[in-house]
């Protein structure tokens, strides 16, 4: 579903939809079947760039993600990872998955799942029905 993302408010997730994408993640490759876990974390990254973000053994699957240190999620941009200066490392936008799929850089093919606890799945669902109403809106 090309186009619809999630929501974000200036440089900081809003505290509801923090909650929601916040806790712990899978990223894996879809063509080697690598896997490596990710915690999108509800407090603000040292950088001042978005919220904290944490890796476990992703180095492998994608080397430049050690470079994350923030994350952010906007309609317009998706889920970003940003280094401590900012910039971009990985970019994941909605797909027809209960999760998300990298989109920048093109040549990756990452899928990015919630490890779900109790209604965090139900939760994802409700963001992405509210980015494709926004999405039509544009």
């Amino acid at each position: 579903m090309a186009g619809a993302t999630l929501a974000f408010a200036g440089l900081g997730v809003l505290s509801s939809q923090a909650s929601v994408i916040s806790g712990h993640w899978s990223i894996s490759d879809a063509l080697s079947s690598k896997t490596c876990s990710a915690q999108l974390e509800t407090e603000p990254a040292a950088s001042g760039y978005g919220n904290a973000f944490k890796t476990n053994n992703c180095e492998g699957l994608y080397a430049p993600i050690s470079k994350a240190t923030a994350w952010q999620w906007s309609y317009e941009e998706g889920l970003s990872l940003l280094d401590a200066e900012g910039q971009v490392v990985l970019q994941f936008d909605i797909d027809e998955l209960d999760g998300l799929t990298s989109v920048g850089p093109s040549s990756l093919f990452l899928i990015m799942q919630p490890v779900h606890h109790d209604s965090k799945a139900s939760d994802l669902s409700e963001l992405i029905e509210k980015a494709i109403v926004v999405t039509a809106q544009r």
